[in-house]
């Protein structure tokens, strides 16, 4: 069975800092899933990492192997995957658009002015917020 792509995906990931130094430069969809021999992994298993924490670096995924490279740089890679996956819904409550991610509600605005609006602040809101545990430890 061949794994699922997604190009959209990938590509809002190389738009995230590294997970590791935070850099916005250079960054690649790094698979984390499971994979088979000549095959990768699904798209939605992808991380945001630069090229040297990907591939060249001496602590690089690829260098290190997965349970390696999370240990040495302390992630959970499957809650930072299952995070990045996440999906927020919009709803119309009282005549207000109210956002949910995760467990968090939010405000995004009346109805009368329109949904788009209201989407707009959610992707804002979700783009700050999904990697915004791990990379405290990085701005540090």
């Amino acid at each position: 069975m061949r794994p699922q792509r997604n190009h959209r995906y990938l590509a809002w990931i190389r738009t995230l800092p590294c997970l590791v130094c935070g850099a916005r430069r250079g960054i690649e969809a790094s698979h984390t899933g499971p994979h088979g021999l000549g095959q990768k992994s699904p798209d939605s298993s992808a991380i945001p990492l630069c090229a040297k924490h990907h591939r060249t670096g001496n602590d690089s995924y690829h260098r290190l192997g997965a349970r390696r490279f999370a240990e040495i740089h302390d992630l959970d890679i499957p809650a930072i995957v299952r995070r990045l996956n996440t999906k927020p819904v919009i709803r119309i409550e009282a005549g207000v658009f109210v956002g949910y991610f995760e467990d968090e509600q939010f405000r995004l605005g009346p109805v009368r002015d329109g949904v788009a609006p209201a989407v707009r602040k959610m992707v804002r809101i979700c783009g700050e917020d999904r990697l915004a545990g791990t990379l405290e430890r990085v701005s540090a």
